[in-house]
C-alpha cells in the first residue's frame, strides 16, 4: 500500500519522481501525455508549427537533464511549463538575432523552385 500523501500511481508528478529515480518509462510517459496540450500551447505563443516543435523536443530535453531539480511534492504542470515557456522565450530571440542580422537592403522573391532567392538574382540578364 502506498504511504500517505504518496502521489497517484499515474499523476504527472508521480510520473518526474520516477524520471528522478532513473525511469525512462516515466520520462517518456510524460512526452506523450504533454505532446498534444503542450504543443498546442507552443504553437499559439511562438506562432509557428516548426519553431513550436523544436520548443517541444528541447522543452524535454530540459526536463531530462534539469530532473533532479524538480522538488518532489510540487506540482509538475507549473514547472513543465516554466520549462517551455523559458525555451519558446529563448527561441524567439535566437530567431529573432538572426533576422536581426540579414541585410535589409535585399529583397527577396522565390525562384522556379520556390527557394527565396535576392531579387536582382532573378532579374533577365541585359542583352
Amino acid at each position: 500500500m502506498p504511504p500517505q500523501n504518496a502521489p497517484p500511481p499515474d499523476s504527472d508528478e508521480n510520473l518526474l519522481l520516477r524520471l528522478r529515480g532513473g525511469d525512462r518509462e516515466a520520462f517518456a510517459a510524460l512526452v506523450r501525455r504533454y505532446e498534444r496540450e503542450l504543443f498546442g500551447y507552443l504553437r499559439r505563443y511562438v506562432g509557428d508549427d516548426d519553431l513550436a516543435d523544436d520548443v517541444f523536443q528541447n522543452t524535454f530535453v530540459q526536463v531530462f537533464l534539469k530532473i533532479q531539480q524538480y522538488e518532489p511534492g510540487r506540482p509538475a504542470r507549473p514547472w513543465l511549463y516554466a520549462i517551455a515557456t523559458n525555451q519558446a522565450i529563448d527561441a524567439l530571440r535566437r530567431r529573432n538575432r538572426r533576422l536581426a542580422d540579414r541585410p535589409a537592403d535585399i529583397v527577396s522573391a522565390p525562384d522556379e523552385d520556390g527557394e527565396p532567392r535576392p531579387l536582382f538574382e532573378l532579374l533577365p540578364a541585359p542583352g
